[in-house]
């Protein structure tokens, strides 16, 4: 073999080592959740502080008036990744200072050093003129933690065109930081109106992205199956909220009007979660040929892989076997949260 081949073979060699090593840095690496804006399970827009629509986001309006909802992006948008249809907006008709949105990423110690923020974006901005950035270490309840770190604030100023926009923070050492004991530690990542203007803006975001090092990678795509798995070790909703009787479980009569059951969830979440159910009228249960509407249906023992359901209804046999499900009402709703 001549030199000259030995060398051009291990150029080649070299090249497909370091595309390689590229590919595979670049696996697994967004640490934000519902990024693509995929996942609504609660609905498709709240207007309260919290969450309420698009899950892992948490609206935040510190006394303004906003809308956060999930839009589609037209058919054939070519300013974003040809992976992504959804977008998050934020619809406000009276702003102020700290309204905007935010995530929590699960575990302060996920990362230590430079990380790269970036995001589609467009629409107005504040009457300030731009947005800020917000990047925090929070380490938690329970014990003696320490305090939040609050890394110094970068600004975005949106334009009326969808353009991607990146930015690097350098996250503090955790050297001689102490974590709490309730294990509700995290990073969080703010997208704020810094100042007190009460004026309307509009602006719309998707590909949101956090990963680790100085350089602003294409968005990581995930399935919409594989996001929503994700999405349910924090938030998991039982009914769909669909006008048609979708079933739920199977229950047993401890005595004559009172029935209890199990509900291995599909997702373990994060903590032993909080039950919601809106209107516990709104489901039957069938046994022995009888369809009574349930009187009362509550969430009983909870952990974070199982929960209890406890339903009432008018007299039947005690010992008997039954099954449950919703009456056709889309207001049905059983709601599990192990929110940040």
């Amino acid at each position: 073999m001549t030199k000259a081949r030995e060398n051009s073979d291990y150029t080649g060699l070299a090249a497909d080592i370091v595309a390689g090593d590229t590919a595979a840095r670049a696996g697994r690496k967004n640490l934000i959740l519902n990024g693509s804006m995929q996942i609504s399970q609660r609905g498709a827009s709240h207007a309260t502080t919290g969450y309420g629509s698009l899950d892992r986001f948490q609206l935040n309006l510190s006394g303004g008036s906003c809308t956060m909802s999930q839009e589609s992006l037209a058919l054939g948008e070519t300013a974003v990744p040809a992976n992504i249809n959804k977008f998050l907006r934020l619809t406000t008709t009276s702003g102020n200072d700290n309204l905007g949105f935010l995530q929590h990423i699960e575990g302060v110690d996920t990362y230590e050093g430079v990380v790269t923020f970036s995001l589609y974006a467009k629409g107005t901005n504040p009457a300030g003129g731009n947005l800020n950035i917000q990047v925090s270490q929070n380490f938690g309840t329970g014990g003696s933690p320490s305090s939040v770190v609050a890394l110094t604030e970068q600004t975005l100023t949106v334009t009326g065109t969808w353009t991607k926009y990146d930015f690097q923070f350098t996250l503090p050492s955790l050297t001689g930081k102490t974590k709490g004991t309730a294990g509700d530690d995290y990073i969080a990542i703010f997208i704020r109106q810094p100042d007190v203007a009460t004026g309307a803006w509009t602006a719309d975001f998707t590909g949101v992205q956090l990963e680790l090092g100085s350089v602003a990678t294409d968005f990581e795509h995930r399935s919409y199956g594989e996001e929503l798995q994700l999405c349910k070790r924090y938030c998991q909703e039982l009914c769909d909220g669909v006008a048609t009787e979708t079933p739920i479980g199977n229950l047993n009569y401890y005595n004559t009007t009172a029935l209890y059951g199990t509900i291995q969830l599909p997702v373990e979440m994060r903590a032993s979660p909080t039950g919601t159910i809106a209107d516990g009228t709104l489901f039957y249960v069938f046994s022995n040929s009888a369809g009574p509407a349930t009187l009362s249906l509550a969430v009983g023992a909870v952990s974070s892989k199982c929960i209890e359901l406890i339903a009432t209804t008018s007299a039947r046999t005690s010992g008997a076997s039954a099954f449950l499900r919703t009456n056709g009402n889309a207001a049905a709703s059983i709601l599990l949260t192990s929110e940040l």
